[in-house]
C-alpha cells in the first residue's frame, strides 16, 4: 500500500494546484484584453473607411 503524504506534502500540493490555477487565470485575462484590443482596433479601423 502507497504511503500517505504529509500535512506538509499535502499542503505544498495545493499550494502548487492554486499558483496554477492562478497563472492560468491571468493568462486567459491577457488574452482577453488581447482580443479586446485587437476587436476595439478592428471596430475604429471598420468605422474609418464608411
Amino acid at each position: 500500500m502507497p504511503e500517505q503524504p504529509t500535512e506538509a506534502e499535502r499542503v505544498a500540493e495545493l499550494q502548487r494546484q492554486a499558483a496554477a490555477d492562478y497563472a492560468g487565470q491571468a493568462a486567459r485575462e491577457a488574452e482577453a484584453r488581447n482580443a479586446l484590443a485587437l476587436a476595439r482596433t478592428h471596430g475604429n479601423a471598420a468605422a474609418t473607411t464608411r
